[in-house]
């Protein structure tokens, strides 16, 4: 089967995306090149580079006999592989190591959008799988799969908490978890994001924490659950409306949302009276996830930075390439949303080549990786209507950003005293966001020209 969108059927009207280029000029490589703008008017299209071939299969096997939208599919297989193969396999970037751990928001057009159907076949192949590496290693290891949702960073902590000793009075004794492997699928992501706007609640800082593979050790008395090396995989869905609607300005800016790669689907095509897939099509792509898994891991699915994956010479010379157009501003919330892109598809021809059973990237796993990052970036234009070049902000935001363009120079005291001092606490958060999207759209200056301690100044952000 041909892996296609049936957009035109379903959305007639919109227009189409700008068609990706054939051949890189200089490394003489097939593959995508990104365009430079998007349209808002029209949904995204994956590249057909986006689709390796062992997504390719999953997506054949998935899609032939259902209204599951191809790429909803392939995301369920990145994050399933990605909770699979654990912190074993590593790629450095500079003086950081990251994991294949890919942090996914399905974006459903609606609640017809079938998210949910796009999960059913790949979560039955990875449970086949799983069994079949249990059985080669001789272990009751099993990947585990939180459905429940998320509500509380401590929560997260204890499910994959580290043993505890007793205390001296014998009690408090605890095994812990071994496995710190852990898939969370959040189907209502728009509770997740309610839950965030609650007084103390720390689920914020511990999603991005964990994306970040950092240990989880809260420094309070009354909550001593630690875990170290964590794993954690999170897919969450959502619909666009209520994305929009809780996507707050605070998420944005605080590096929570660009952990995610938000990807736009919806229902391609009507199937009335869908057919399950053949069982010998379930077995071969579970046999095949499992070699994937034992030749990239090694067999060794518990491991903390013992394979290193790294850049072919092509690769290589593709990437440094590609990184001027991946790495190019982006103003606004559709900027700091995609501040991420880079290190996104550095990790994602990570996934492809292992899901190859290799250690070295290719080009066509970096070629796949650009498709993802071109995807993500359309589904964004879509999603919120915007281009690169339109700010996206809060009006309120926005005003505030007019007074310091048109006031340079202008302090803190002056921007409340325009609103008479009746919104300070709207015009601290609106600098917050200005100062820290990506890239940031004003900055601060230091005045120590007046004597006594310095004053802060605001400007608008200059490029360059």
């Amino acid at each position: 089967m041909a892996i296609r969108d049936d957009t035109q059927s379903i959305e007639r009207g919109a227009v189409a995306l700008d068609k990706v280029a054939a051949k890189a000029s200089a490394s003489k490589l097939p593959g995508p090149q990104l365009v430079e703008t998007h349209t808002p008017l029209a949904p995204p299209r994956m590249h057909e580079d986006g689709f390796p071939p062992l997504v390719h299969k999953f997506v054949e096997a998935a899609c032939s006999n259902s209204e599951a939208h191809p790429v909803a599919v392939a995301s369920n297989v990145l994050a399933f592989f990605c909770a699979m193969t654990g912190r074993s396999i590593f790629q450095k970037i500079g003086d950081a190591s990251i994991h294949c751990r890919a942090f996914q928001i399905i974006v459903g057009k609606s609640g017809k959008a079938r998210k949910g159907t796009a999960e059913t076949t790949v979560r039955e192949i990875f449970r086949r799988a799983d069994e079949i590496l249990r059985k080669r290693q001789g272990n009751n290891d099993r990947l585990r799969i939180h459905a429940g949702g998320l509500s509380t960073g401590e929560g997260v902590a204890w499910a994959i908490r580290d043993p505890r000793e007793a205390d001296d009075n014998g009690k408090g004794a605890d095994a812990g978890v071994a496995d710190k492997r852990l898939l969370v699928i959040e189907s209502e992501m728009d509770n997740t994001l309610s839950q965030l706007r609650r007084d103390n609640n720390t689920l914020s800082a511990t999603i991005r924490n964990l994306f970040d593979g950092r240990d989880m050790e809260p420094l309070t008395k009354t909550n001593q659950t630690k875990a170290t090396r964590p794993h954690v995989v999170i897919l969450g869905h959502i619909t666009s409306h209520e994305l929009r609607e809780k996507s707050t300005d605070n998420e944005v800016a605080n590096g929570l949302l660009n952990r995610f790669m938000m990807l736009y689907v919806y229902r391609p095509k009507l199937v009335p009276l869908p057919e399950p897939t053949p069982e010998e099509t379930l077995s071969l792509l579970a046999a095949r996830v499992a070699d994937a898994v034992m030749a990239a891991t090694g067999g060794d699915l518990h491991g903390n930075n013992t394979r290193e994956v790294r850049l072919s010479d092509a690769a290589r010379e593709l990437w440094i390439e590609q990184y001027p157009r991946l790495t190019r501003d982006r103003d606004g919330k559709g900027g700091s949303l995609l501040a991420r892109s880079e290190m996104y598809a550095r990790m994602l021809a990570m996934i492809f080549a292992a899901m190859d059973g290799r250690l070295e990237i290719e080009p066509c796993d970096l070629w796949a990786a650009i498709a993802w990052v071109e995807y993500w970036h359309a589904s964004v234009t879509y999603i919120f209507n915007c281009q690169d070049d339109e700010g996206g902000i809060d009006p309120f935001v926005a005003e505030v950003l007019s007074l310091i363009t048109s006031n340079p120079g202008i302090t803190l005291t002056a921007l409340q005293d325009h609103w008479n001092r009746k919104h300070i606490k709207q015009v601290k958060h609106a600098l917050e966001v200005l100062l820290n999207l990506a890239p940031p759209l004003a900055e601060e200056r230091k005045d120590s020209a007046s004597g006594g301690r310095p004053a802060l100044r605001y400007y608008a952000y200059k490029k360059g």
